[in-house]
């Protein structure tokens, strides 16, 4: 018999590049999905589209397509951090990189 190489494919499904990708989970709401598209720098996957992020007090709002005055209520700030750092969990991204997208949301209100 001859010896035959046996080639075995890796187990992981590789991570998804999207926010928006399906295999993110179930619980990825359209408009957190859009905030991340945003707060990547990728191209929007939903309509109406984030075009700003503006943090008032404890708010987060949003510009969109459809209203460029901020006037979207998306969420409080620490829901927002909450669920990026679970996001962020979830897709197996570093401690840094996580950070530095709660900083990036954060300096918003300024």
């Amino acid at each position: 018999m001859p010896d035959t190489a046996i080639a075995i494919a890796p187990t992981e499904t590789p991570p998804p590049m999207h926010p928006m990708d399906p295999r993110r989970g179930e619980n990825l709401t359209p408009m957190f999905g859009a905030f991340l598209c945003w707060l990547l720098r990728l191209e929007p996957m939903t309509r109406p589209a984030i075009t700003g992020i503006a943090i008032a007090g404890d708010s987060v709002l949003a510009a969109t397509t459809d209203s460029p005055f901020f006037d979207a209520h998306l969420g409080s700030v620490e829901d927002f951090e909450r669920n990026l750092r679970g996001w962020g969990e979830a897709c197996g991204a570093d401690g840094a990189t996580v950070d530095g997208l709660v900083a990036r949301m954060r300096r918003c209100g300024r």
